[in-house]
């Protein structure tokens, strides 16, 4: 584990999350149990595990307390989709900190829900309700990350969550890896020939970008899964899958900055550019990596470069309050011109999601 000073940016940050949004609810503009909220508090939890300071534990209990109530019930929308899903990763935890059983509860109403999400042809989980048959690999750190959590700490959920959980995390790759970089892309549809999305490449269903966040989500929630799995699992195509991601991003990482540009694999391209949240994402993750085993000790090198260039992203104001910038806003499954078009934003919820996680292990003694 290690400790964090409280001169790190991953304290301060932390910190400057409580001071900007008092009520964590206002963390982001749609008042809901949904991932824009809860990856800044998964953040949040990582300074935590550095810390133990209680003040955060505090305020991601706050927010679930605002949609989960006295009886465990989930205030979470009846329709699918894997970004209501995300925050439930921290009810295990919070059950863990508090010994409320009303956690334990919404954790399984939330695993009771698995049972009924859509599948495609391939028993691929769709992201959302409103995208048939689609897998994005952000389901994969939205969703498969709550069973992770689910199966280590209550451990009653048999062999349902480390099947699902590798189910699901190798389709998605199998269907989206190229096999000659490594690099992962956004999206597959397994939808019937002529019934795809526009996105979609009509023979193979896969999506046609490379975008650094939509590989961050993915390479997170595997170094993040991976410890949980029982010993009996077959862990053998995810570690070569986090190899082969370490790969590709040693080979795509910008010489002059370190960073990672917004897609991934076009950084020539004149309107493509250096982009904070997956760079943030995927330092974490070879940090993880590293520190687990899972890649070779010299990817520390590529996680340092990256970690400086990162640091070249943040602002501090006159009273010290950190602020991150350069990150892409939410997006959906698109082309090129739809990742790069959208001006960079400063403090949005990946950013600090993303600049909480690679500091807290980065500054970790």
């Amino acid at each position: 584990s290690g400790s964090l000073a409280s001169t790190t940016f991953a304290v301060r940050f932390a910190n400057a999350v409580m001071t900007r949004w008092p009520d964590p609810v206002n963390i982001y503009t749609s008042n809901a149990w949904e991932y824009n909220h809860g990856i800044v508090l998964r953040g949040m939890k990582q300074v935590w595990t550095h810390t133990c300071d209680s003040r955060y534990v505090t305020y991601i209990q706050k927010y679930a307390d605002e949609f989960v109530n006295a009886s465990g019930v989930v205030n979470i929308p009846a329709a699918h989709s894997f970004d209501n899903i995300q925050p439930s990763s921290l009810l295990p935890w919070l059950y863990q900190q508090t010994g409320m059983a009303k956690y334990h509860t919404a954790a399984d109403n939330i695993r009771a829900r698995y049972d009924t999400i859509p599948t495609n042809a391939d028993g691929g989980f769709w992201h959302k309700q409103t995208y048939p048959n689609q897998m994005w690999l952000d389901s994969i750190y939205m969703g498969e990350t709550f069973l992770d959590q689910y199966g280590a700490v209550f451990g009653t959920c048999g062999t349902f969550c480390p099947t699902t959980i590798l189910k699901q995390t190798l389709l998605v790759a199998a269907h989206t890896q190229d096999a000659t970089t490594g690099l992962l892309y956004h999206a597959w549809d397994d939808s019937p020939a002529g019934m795809k999305a526009t996105w979609a490449d009509p023979t193979t269903g896969r999506s046609p970008v490379v975008w650094d966040r939509a590989m961050g989500w993915y390479a997170m929630a595997a170094v993040d899964m991976l410890p949980n799995l029982p010993a009996g699992a077959d862990t053998t195509s995810l570690l070569a899958s986090v190899v082969s991601i370490a790969k590709a991003l040693k080979n795509t990482q910008d010489p002059t900055t370190g960073l990672w540009f917004d897609v991934v694999d076009q950084g020539s391209k004149s309107d493509d550019w250096l982009e904070s949240s997956g760079s943030g994402m995927f330092v974490y993750f070879l940090k993880v990596a590293v520190n687990r085993g899972y890649i070779d000790s010299s990817y520390l090198t590529v996680a340092n470069k990256g970690w400086t260039g990162l640091q070249t992203k943040i602002t501090t104001d006159s009273s010290g309050v950190p602020t991150i910038t350069g990150a892409v806003p939410g997006l959906g499954v698109g082309d090129y011109a739809s990742y790069v078009s959208p001006a960079p934003v400063s403090n949005s919820s990946h950013g600090l999601c993303a600049i909480l996680l690679a500091a807290s292990e980065m500054e970790a003694q």
